[in-house]
């Protein structure tokens, strides 16, 4: 049995590591490419709203 003072030993363990640190790096990768996605959807917004000022200001030439 082991005590909060010694560390787990067992296989499962030892293994996490790797993949708790590989979890962690694709959750970075996945906020960043939502930020950039929310990014992206602001500018496509706003040329979305010049293009219709654009097309109202041009019908009235």
């Amino acid at each position: 049995m082991a005590t909060a003072d010694t560390p787990r030993r067992g296989f499962w363990q030892q293994v996490g590591r790797p993949f708790r640190a590989l979890g962690r790096g694709i959750g970075r990768v996945l906020d960043v490419l939502d930020l950039l996605r929310l990014i992206i959807g602001i500018i496509r917004g706003v040329a979305w709203l010049f293009r219709s000022i654009g097309r109202a200001v041009s019908d009235w030439f």
